[in-house]
């Protein structure tokens, strides 16, 4: 009889994942991922390597590749996880995400989980890919990306569910509708965001349009100077996170304040983190697959429970 608790004999995760073959006749070229990379400003890529270096900072480190958990309790009962990386993580996006930050909010954690395939597929859309997009795969090191229509995006679901089950596709909209099949994770690819400037200088503003694009941001405070797209809000702080916005930019000594508040945001962010995004739904561990075992201590004889 095989012992569930025994060590395991090295790595016995799923076969190592492959992309269908199909898929490699649609992805984008290095090229243009290089042309992405040049075609954006030295302070842009600046921004985009900031912003990789403190979500790396932020975020949980993956761990060790696959890791085996042991714990005992009362009276006599054992339990074993078995964790290790999800097979692939296909971040899905269509022409509504044009902003860098929340895609590298997406494909961050995956690469933390050291999940051993990782894809941006976008979808539906005829429209070249965003400059800022692709630049931003090319820093953080996701070389594999693809352009497919709704149909082949719903064939490479199912053909990698099919082969890898327990992969986990992050969706900002598309998926979703083209196949019920997969894990979706779901992600929005813009939303309303409000900052509380209390002096010309606590945002850049710069950098929140050009990280946060598409997204509606509005300025309450001293809301001189807007970049174009940002619009103001008059009221007091109350008003302020009284909004639903899915975000408030505020100054370090209200953050605390915009947390406690209970109609307040999910997520709050101080000066300096104006490239900065997080999705609370996709931590390191969501791109981490695990499974228990449950069993009893062997009794011996005259010990009782």
């Amino acid at each position: 009889m095989i012992d569930a608790f025994a060590p395991y004999p090295g790595d016995t995760s799923e076969s190592l994942p492959d992309w269908p073959d199909w898929l490699h006749d649609q992805a984008i070229g290095d090229e243009a991922f290089a042309a992405a990379h040049d075609a954006l400003s030295a302070p842009e890529r600046a921004r985009i390597k900031q912003t990789l270096a403190r979500m790396f900072a932020a975020h949980d480190p993956g761990g060790a590749l696959v890791r085996s958990v042991t714990v005992g309790f009362e009276p006599d009962g054992l339990a074993l996880t078995r964790l290790c990386p999800r097979p692939y993580a296909v971040v899905a996006i269509g022409p509504d995400l044009v902003s860098p930050s929340r895609l590298l909010a997406a494909c961050l954690p995956a690469l933390l989980a050291r999940t051993p395939l990782v894809a941006v597929v976008r979808v539906e859309t005829e429209t070249p890919w965003p400059t800022a997009l692709l630049a931003a795969l090319e820093l953080c090191g996701v070389e594999s990306a693809f352009s497919l229509s709704a149909k082949n995006a719903a064939r490479l679901f199912s053909e990698l569910h099919a082969a890898h089950p327990r992969g986990l596709v992050v969706d900002f909209g598309p998926a979703a509708r083209m196949s019920p099949r997969p894990p979706f994770l779901s992600v929005a690819p813009s939303g309303r965001l409000g900052v509380w400037r209390t002096s010309a200088r606590s945002f850049d503003l710069e950098a929140l349009a050009f990280a946060q694009a598409g997204s509606q941001v509005t300025v309450w405070g001293r809301a001189g100077g807007l970049p174009e797209g940002m619009q103001t809000g008059e009221g007091d702080f109350a008003d302020f996170l009284a909004q639903g916005y899915e975000a408030a930019f505020v100054p370090r000594g209200k953050m605390e304040a915009a947390l406690c508040a209970a109609p307040g945001p999910d997520l709050v962010l101080g000066p300096g983190m104006e490239c900065f995004w997080a999705f609370p739904q996709a931590p390191v561990a969501a791109f981490v697959s695990g499974r228990t075992a449950y069993a009893a201590r062997p009794q011996h004889p005259g010990s009782g429970i």
